[in-house]
């Protein structure tokens, strides 16, 4: 009996000295990794980018605990955003909208999201490519557009939206003066009832841009061309109004 009772006991401290074991490596883990992440902040701070993503990827391949998983995921997209690897940011995107789709800060991922579309849309990715493929290639500027006015739907109090509405306005600009060169492309071709159709869309699509008043000059010649002089004449008066508005 008294043998039994000896094998327990020593059972008992073993199974305790071992779970104290187990939670000092897990205390020790979470020291090392709370220094790690300090040490990713120190040099995102300091836009040493590349120094943040080895260290954050370090964090998250080992990071047992789940210690600040969303926090970590956020600065990465940020790091390689900055960095221009955007495949890799796009990818920490998706990870982050799939794990925590009601996170309160989506609204600053979703908003990088259209930061990286914003980017491949710029002269600064496409500087190894004549300037003129950058002029006619405007498919990541419809994207960037349409992802930008869901944006401003879905995250009416956004911190960002100020930043996201402005965004748009040069979006919205990089179009209508795409359009108004297809109009010009019209005109010097005496295309009359094709500048006129383009001028209308432009008008419709973008009222508030410059190349909304430049299409009307080459309208209100269409019209004067085609001979239908009292729609050049009520033109003329809206393009005198908006010179007055301008003054």
């Amino acid at each position: 009996m008294k043998k039994k009772q000896s094998i327990i006991i020593t059972f008992i401290i073993l199974f305790l000295s071992l779970t104290v074991h187990s939670q000092s490596l897990k205390n020790n883990y979470f020291i090392e990794t709370y220094i790690l992440y300090e040490k990713s902040e120190r040099e995102l701070r300091k836009e040493h980018f590349d120094n943040t993503i080895f260290i954050l990827e370090k964090i998250k391949k080992n990071n047992i605990a789940n210690f600040n998983n969303d926090k970590i995921q956020m600065h990465l997209i940020y790091a390689y955003y900055k960095n221009l690897n955007f495949d890799m940011a796009q990818k920490n995107i998706e990870e982050f909208i799939y794990y925590y789709p009601n996170h309160p800060n989506l609204d600053y991922v979703m908003y990088i999201k259209c930061l990286i579309s914003m980017t491949l849309d710029k002269d600064i990715f496409f500087k190894i490519l004549p300037i003129d493929h950058y002029k006619n290639d405007i498919n990541h500027t419809i994207h960037s557009f349409f992802q930008l006015k869901n944006f401003i739907y879905q995250y009416p109090k956004s911190r960002y939206l100020v930043n996201a509405k402005k965004d748009l306005i040069y979006l919205k600009n990089r179009l209508s003066e795409y359009d108004l060169k297809i109009l010009k492309f019209y005109f010097f071709h005496k295309k009359y009832i094709a500048v006129i159709n383009r001028g209308e869309e432009i008008i419709q699509k973008y009222s508030e841009t410059p190349a909304a008043r430049k299409a009307l000059i080459y309208m209100e010649k269409s019209y004067k061309a085609l001979k239908i002089f009292d729609t050049a004449k009520k033109i003329s008066k809206i393009i005198l109004l908006n010179k007055v508005q301008e003054t």
